[in-house]
């Protein structure tokens, strides 16, 4: 099977997200407002109702009820509504268990928020558009969704290569299937309409040296963000020691990066209060 037949089941994979594809083309727009955000948003009764949970939660303590998105965006900023949806959007997919890899409920959405809360502080500065490495950091792992449904039966073999070979899952997975869990994801990325600054820095985030190079620094900082996540607890499942880490896929000091695992560590710890994320 090739990762062209796996993202070709779709009676196995979930249906594409309508909302954060056309939110992340919305944001690169540097003439995007309120309005265009909230517009989209009123689309989704399920996201919008996301929002305004988020919105009154603990997280951001309110001082007035939020009642709808328009103070949503007025109280927290179009960038804040924007980490919002994707939080809410990415729910539907990572919230799960993936019993092939030993996944258990909330904890791949768990694993992605605090890569994407390390992202939100490391690499904003290397890109253009507001709250992409935040979306980066939520989507890097959707690939291993795609191959438990599509292939999940694969992990015995694969966890075997790990166990006894010592390989990293990206490593073990290629060996026996062709492809990673890496290239699943950009490629199901790529089929649900999001752009190239989403799916190529995703694809490349274990070899981030290989990127394109307009794609290499935020694949470097994804690299190290998962690593961070790694750190502060949150990579469950059988392959949760098997990184490769490659030294300098991104430069940044390290006092910075050892602050923003920190600040993702208190971050995520309001998120599962206030979303049950991560949460069995």
């Amino acid at each position: 099977m090739t990762v062209e037949d796996l993202i070709q089941k779709t009676d196995t994979l979930p249906p594409a997200p309508e909302v954060l594809p056309k939110l992340v083309k919305i944001m690169k727009d540097p003439d995007t407002d309120s309005n265009d955000i909230v517009q989209l948003i009123s689309t989704d009764a399920a996201i919008m109702a996301g929002v305004l949970k988020l919105s009154n939660s603990g997280a951001y303590s309110p001082p007035s009820p939020v009642t709808d998105l328009n103070d949503a965006v007025a109280m927290l900023g179009i960038k804040e509504v924007y980490r919002i949806v994707n939080l809410v959007s990415s729910g539907d997919y990572l919230d799960g268990a993936l019993p092939s890899m030993d996944i258990g409920k909330g904890s791949l959405w768990a694993h992605s928020l605090a890569v994407a809360l390390i992202m939100d502080q490391i690499a904003n500065d290397v890109c253009d558009m507001d709250g992409l490495p935040y979306t980066l950091g939520l989507l890097h792992d959707i690939g291993k969704l795609g191959l438990h449904l599509g292939c999940g039966e694969q992990y015995v073999d694969i966890f075997k290569k790990v166990e006894t070979e010592r390989l990293s899952l990206d490593k073990a997975e290629n060996e026996t299937l062709g492809f990673d869990h890496a290239l699943a994801g950009s490629k199901m990325l790529e089929e649900w309409s999001f752009p190239e600054e989403v799916y190529m820095p995703i694809r490349y985030q274990y070899n981030p040296q290989e990127a394109p190079e307009e794609h290499r620094q935020l694949a470097g900082a994804l690299h190290l963000a998962n690593w961070g996540a790694a750190v502060i607890g949150c990579n469950d499942g059988r392959d949760s020691w098997a990184l490769d880490m490659i030294e300098g896929a991104f430069e940044i000091d390290q006092s910075a990066l050892e602050i923003a695992i920190l600040n993702a560590r208190e971050k995520l710890e309001h998120a599962r209060q206030a979303l049950n994320v991560g949460e069995n």
